[in-house]
């Protein structure tokens, strides 16, 4: 769908020469050929594509001496480099060359001279590199200059070098058939196939091809045409039996094929760079046809050329084989006399070429083209030569297409092939190339297309290639393509320039601007009158323009110059006008332009893929784009369409260059497409964006990002049904029409019932609620994000109570309504709101009629569970209704009318509710229908029973009690039985709330038995001594007693003892308890209280003795495992890190073999992988073979060895990767322990003192003394010098353990935690001795 637009021409004349091998014209000659001319002219231009030059060999007019020239396209001058030492007249060049590597310039005549042409010392040197005494016929270097292929005149082939040594040599004509040979695949023969209409008389027919006679415009030269990796190249040549064949050769000079023979085959060949087709040309009786040969020498296809071309001269492919030139005398006056040299570009799209661009010689200045020559590196760089004028001329490949956002616009794209305009609107068709909607004939080839940038932008004018004619076609705007009509041509004007017009544009219905050479012109459409501007009067510098597009977008003109440059058209003013608007990074071969903020940015696309907006870059990998008025679409080499708004973020757009990395399913700023597929156009204001794939078929594609744009523009504009059925065809999560504005759309409900007024687009509207806000969660606009975690988290500020807000706002537009017709919306908002309200939707059935209840019954069924509905309608106690919803589920009549039969058959109605609800699980309900049973059937013993065992079953203790407290006799048995519930629990909080419920129940025994339970032993006292107890001294005696039994096994001494001594006699025990827990002062002062000395030597001094003994013992250990740990993590420090790593890493890869020592710890002697070799590297633990299946055994094994890491690790083995780290933590815990026992050394000491014993509380304090003092003398070394902690790797080497984040936010190495360590502070200064 792209056509081929004339960039730049520049032009180079030669003025005093002319160039070798051009047409023999006379100098009365008219600008054309004679179609009795036979010969061709032959080759005489060549590219340094690095150097940008162009050499060409030329005649002196005067003298007729031959010279190398080369040409400056840039600087548009000629210079001869060298003379060569033969005359013109005589000159006929068979190749010419640029030897990129040799730096030098090949020159072969077909005299069989060769010369080699080089600059050295600033002068250009020609070096004779031989002669083939038998003449060259042809020759060709291969693509990379390393191989010359050369035909003699004899016939013969040479390969050489560039060293120009001989490396095979060979007659061209060979009786063998090549390497691959044409086969019959078995079909049979001719006269046992069927033939169809034909009959039997085709059976009969002669097939044999007649090969021996010539084209009539046949030269007689031999061509050699490389492919483009240099691996083949092929011959077209004159076989004296056959007539003119092509012979395939590989790089090594052996036959490979020999084309299938054709009857009138001629002497042009190019074999294309991609390698797949060889190009030729064959002219029969009634057409000419340009053929294609695969490398096996079988035809693969062809195209037909127009009638007026009469002779093919020369074929040419350009560097990337997407454009095929064809050099040919064309019959341009329609006589057949004089023929005019052209340059025909074809190009091909779903099997089908297009002739894209003509370019004659009348355009030429006059000058007759003899020579086209692709740049090598510049696949749209096109040089060519005439008699007297060198011209380069660049070419870019654009889609023709519409801009205008109109509603009304067709979105047309009109394709041009030769004189034939395929035109299609896409508004209404999506017609596959190379057909479409409308045809139209020009009458001569186009060259140029632009559509109207006014109105409905459906009109579009069309540049002859004469470069003077412009047709002005009307299309008018069709709503469907059966309206549709074809383009009408309104007018066709003239443009009376000095240059020639290669690009037009039409901003205004009376105004056609166009674009010349060396002027700009404007062409008034209604008088015919033409007015040129002189491109140097315009500019202050001498740069050359380029492009000429309108942008309606901008209300522009705009123009860019071979800078990137670009400037604005004013084409009102006279004279014209042109004001800068930006400068763009590079030239590009695209531009457009939109308004932002009331200021122009400009669009461009490089040639190397770069997308600019101004000065700004938006993606280095863009192969097409497409500005609309709001937004930028462009599609990227890597298989992704973009999606920019167009704000003032597209100025400050971050470039992407769309990484394989997953796409987000609601991303709009991109999605994927097909590989190769770019941008034909976008809808302007629509959403259909228009696709075309490599192989040329288009696709309509509805990207989210248009039509949630459209969808949020009807939503503003409060044209809410349009953009529910914008959301219904497109997929669109309908959650988007209240959250786009939830306000708006609350407060115009009735608007929107009004214009939706369709229960279906709206019970779809309803069912498809839920509280979320979609436009956080899914549809959040364009701004790109992370693909992993751009979306998101939804509000709950916002949404909750979403669904019900709205099916409320919606159910009462509907019921105010009163239209039978939204019975079924309004029991879709009872079911979707939260929680759905089913009972209330089957109320709303009552009224209706049997017709109308039935249908909204199976609406309501269809929306909802049968069986929820079915109990929604028992629990309504409505048991006709109830059948009704039971005889349309699935449920056993069997079952059904028996349960029911069995409801309708009780007689008390509360009792029948609460079967109903015990049978639905609504249990508080149910209990409270059993509770007024209860009063109303008598209160009898057995509604009582099943009262009972309904609380116990379903555990409503509380609401029994709350419905029970007027029969103050159930009440309390209620609360009894709570009691009972809360004590299985056998917990301190369940005996204490069982406490409670006795308590209100007056079961005072049991309440006392809880409480003591629950070690309150003052509630249970107070209780007990009561009155309303009834507790004698004895039975207070047995519940202190069992009390402090109770609070003893919880190690609670203090309080076991505070209860025998305040309620029993029971000293002794009371201060056995009290030295159990090391309550010393405490167990003097009882003992002296209760005026019992005589317990202080017998119990509280042999406690006293004992616990300092213990305590003496726990302080020595602590000691002597504190000296032999820090003993030995000095020892482990002073190993370094490095040594230990490698260490076990060579015990991990040869399982101990040479070496001493312990294995590791990750090698497990009965285990059974460790003569598995290890797979991992060891400086970096990666896998560099190893299957990535994981068996279930595999599985339970990792599981078994992390266990036994864990072991390790708590072991702490000599010698382990571990050992440090338990080190320090078992340190840690000897700190603990030293902590711990400071207030119990205080407290022991001060008893000593009291009894006497100085010297063994000076021991016990000097001993704990030391122990602190090498904890704070070792606390430095041991927790703020930890070294790097290790782990092993799955590999079974040692590696760091990973950084874990610290208290600041910041990534630290894991240490462990330095313990509180102890203080002096439990010190008794008096003892000292």
């Amino acid at each position: 769908m792209k056509n081929i637009c004339i960039h730049s021409e520049i032009s180079v004349n030669l003025p005093g020469f002319r160039v070798l091998g051009t047409w023999d014209t006379t100098p009365e000659s008219t600008g054309a050929i004679s179609g009795k001319q036979r010969g061709s002219p032959a080759p005489a231009l060549c590219i340094d594509a690095t150097e940008r030059r162009a050499y060409i060999l030329v005649s002196e007019e005067s003298t007729d001496s031959v010279y190398l020239a080369t040409v400056e396209a840039e600087g548009r001058h000629l210079q001869t480099l060298c003379m060569l030492p033969v005359s013109g007249t005589d000159a006929q060049v068979a190749c010419i060359q640029f030897l990129m590597e040799k730096e030098s310039v090949f020159v072969a005549l077909r005299s069989g001279d060769i010369f080699s042409i080089s600059a050295g010392n600033g002068t250009w040197d020609i070096e004779t590199v031989g002669t083939v005494d038998s003449g060259i016929a042809g020759c060709a270097w291969s693509p990379d200059d390393e191989v010359l292929a050369v035909v003699t005149g004899e016939g013969r082939l040479l390969l050489m070098t560039q060293e120009f040594d001989v490396l095979n040599e060979f007659a061209l004509t060979q009786d063998e058939q090549g390497e691959v040979q044409h086969v019959a695949v078995g079909w049979g023969t001719k006269a046992t196939q069927y033939h169809g209409k034909a009959g039997k008389a085709a059976a009969l027919e002669d097939t044999k091809i007649d090969t021996a006679g010539l084209s009539a415009d046949d030269d007689f030269q031999v061509r050699v045409s490389w492919r483009g990796d240099g691996d083949f190249f092929a011959v077209t040549l004159l076989d004296p039996a056959a007539g003119r064949e092509i012979r395939v050769f590989s790089r090594e000079g052996k036959l490979h094929s020999v084309g299938e023979k054709i009857a009138a085959l001629e002497h042009t060949l190019a074999w294309k760079p991609s390698g797949r087709l060889v190009a030729a040309t064959e002219k029969q009786s009634h057409r000419h046809d340009v053929v294609f040969y695969e490398r096996n020498g079988l035809r693969h296809g062809d195209f037909t050329l127009r009638a007026s071309t009469r002779r093919v001269l020369d074929l040419a492919w350009n560097a990337d084989s997407s454009v095929l030139a064809v050099l040919a005398l064309v019959d341009t006056r329609g006589d057949g006399t004089d023929l005019e040299p052209c340059v025909e570009l074809w190009s091909d799209k779903n099997y089908h070429w297009y002739l894209k661009q003509e370019l004659r010689s009348s355009s030429f200045g006059g000058d007759l083209i003899s020579h086209v020559v692709w740049d090598p590196e510049d696949s749209f760089c096109l040089h060519v030569l005439g008699q007297t004028a060198y011209m380069q001329v660049r070419l870019h490949m654009v889609p023709d297409v519409s801009h205008v956002a109109a509603d009304d616009s067709n979105s047309a794209a009109c394709v041009v092939d030769g004189d034939k305009l395929l035109y299609t609107p896409f508004a209404v068709a999506n017609v596959p190339p190379p057909m479409a909607l409308h045809t139209l004939s020009t009458g001569i080839p186009a060259t140029h297309l632009a559509f109207s940038a006014f109105g409905s932008g459906n009109d579009f004018a069309v540049l002859l290639s004469d470069r003077r004619t412009v047709i002005l076609h009307e299309s008018a705007s069709a709503s469907n393509v059966s309206q549709m009509s074809a383009p009408v041509e309104r007018l066709r004007v003239m443009i009376s320039s000095g240059s020639n017009v290669r690009q037009i544009c039409w901003p205004k219905r009376d105004t056609i601007v166009a674009l010349g050479g060396d002027s700009i012109s404007v062409l008034d459409v209604d008088t015919g009158t033409t007015e040129s501007y002189p491109i140097a009067d315009l500019m202050l510098d001498t740069c050359d323009l380029t492009t000429l597009v309108t942008a309606p977008h901008a209300a522009l003109v705009i123009v860019q110059d071979s800078r990137g440059q670009v400037y604005s058209l004013d084409v009102d003013s006279v004279p014209i006008g042109l004001q800068p608007i930006v400068q763009l990074p590079a030239p590009c071969v695209e531009i457009d332009a939109v308004a932002v903020d009331g200021m122009p940015v400009v669009v461009g696309r490089t040639d190397r893929n770069q997308l600019f907006a101004n000065n700004h870059l938006i993606s280095s990998v863009c192969s097409s784009f497409y500005l609309r008025r709001d937004m930028l679409i462009f599609t990227t080499t890597t298989h992704f369409a973009r999606f920019v708004p167009v704000d003032g973020d597209i100025l400050t757009a971050t470039p992407s260059e769309d990484s394989n990395s997953a796409v987000s399913k609601y991303d709009e700023s991109r999605r994927r497409v097909e590989r190769g597929s770019t941008i034909v156009l976008a809808s302007p204001v629509g959403e259909n964006v228009i696709f075309q794939m490599p192989r040329g078929n288009l696709e309509t594609v509805r990207p989210r990002a248009l039509v949630l744009a459209v969808v949020r523009r009807t939503l503003d504009d409060h044209r809410y049904r349009e953009a529910m059925l914008n959301c219904r065809v497109n997929r669109i999560d309908m959650n988007i029409i209240y959250d786009h504005n939830p306000k708006e759309l609350i407060s115009r409900m009735d608007d929107f019932v009004l214009q939706v007024n369709d229960p279906d687009l709206l019970n779809l509207f309803v069912s498809g609620l839920r509280d979320e806000d979609v436009t956080r969660t899914m549809y959040t606009g364009l701004k790109p994000r992370d693909s992993e975690s751009w979306v998101l988290p939804p509000t709950t500020t916002d949404t909750d109570g979403k669904v019900s807000r709205v099916c409320r706002a919606l159910r009462s537009v509907l019921q105010a309504a009163n239209d039978p017709r939204f019975m079924q919306t309004i029991l879709t908002t009872f079911v979707c709101q939260t929680p759905p309200d089913i009972a209330a939707a089957l109320q709303l059935l009552a009224p209706l009629s049997a017709e109308e209840r039935d249908s909204a019954l199976t609406y309501l069924l269809f929306l909802s569970d049968v069986n929820t509905v079915y109990d929604s309608a028992l629990g309504l106690y409505d048991l006709t209704l109830a059948l009704l919803v039971a005889q349309r589920s699935q449920r056993d009549p069997r079952e059904y009318l028996a349960a029911l039969g069995a409801l309708n058959a009780l007689p008390n109605e509360e009792y029948r509710r609460f079967k109903i609800d015990s049978q639905l699980g609504r249990m508080e309900k149910a209990l409270g229908h059993l509770c007024t049973a209860y009063e109303q059937l008598g209160s009898t013993d057995d509604m009582w029973d099943e009262m009972v065992a309904y609380v116990k079953d379903t555990v409503q203790y509380q609401i029994a009690i709350k419905l029970l407290i007027k029969d103050q006799r159930r009440f309390c048995e209620m609360c009894e039985l709570y009691g009972d519930h809360q004590a299985e629990a056998n917990t301190g909080a369940g005996w204490s709330q069982a406490a409670a419920s006795y308590t209100l129940a007056g079961s005072y025994s049991k309440a006392i038995s809880a409480h003591v339970q629950a070690k309150e032993w003052r509630s249970a006292m107070s209780a007990a001594c009561s009155a309303e107890s009834g507790c004698s001294p004895q039975m207070i005696h047995d519940t202190a007693t069992r009390a402090s039994a109770v609070l003893a096994d919880h190690h609670m001494f203090m309080d076991a003892a505070m209860v025998l001594l305040e309620y029993t006699e029971e000293d002794e025990d009371a201060v056995a308890l009290l030295v159990r827990g090391s309550h010393w002062t405490e167990a003097i002062r009882s003992s002296l209280l209760r005026q019992r000395a005589d317990l202080i030597e017998t119990t509280v001094q042999p406690g006293i003795m004992r616990a300092y003994e213990a305590l003496s013992e726990d302080i020595d250990e602590i000691r002597d495992a504190l000296t032999s740990k820090c003993s030995r993590l000095r020892e482990v420090r002073s190993k370094p890190l490095e040594m230990i790593i490698e260490h076990h890493a060579a015990l991990a890869g040869g399982l101990g073999e040479g070496t001493d020592g312990p294995l590791p710890d990750n090698i497990d002697v009965m285990s059974d992988t460790t003569s598995l070799a290890s797979k991992f590297s060891t400086f970096t633990g990666t896998v560099t073979n190893a299957s990535s299946r994981m068996t279930g055994s595999t599985a339970r094994r990792i599981s078994k060895n992390k266990r036994k890491e864990e072991r390790r690790k708590v072991r702490g083995k000599k010698g382990s990767i571990y050992e440090e780290s338990y080190l320090v933590d078992s340190i840690s815990k000897l700190v603990d322990r030293v902590r711990v026992n400071q207030g119990a050394v205080r407290e022991i000491n001060l008893v000593l003192v009291r009894f006497g014993k100085l010297q063994m509380a000076a021991a016990l304090q000097s001993s704990f003394e030391t122990v602190v003092q090498q904890i704070l003398s070792q606390a430095e070394f041991v927790f703020d010098q930890q070294r790097v902690q290790m782990r092993l790797g799955e590999s079974g080497v040692p590696e760091p353990v990973p950084l874990e984040t610290n208290d600041f936010g910041m990534p630290s190495q894991p240490k462990h935690p330095k313990p509180v360590l102890p203080t002096f502070e439990w010190k008794i200064d008096a003892v000292t001795i």
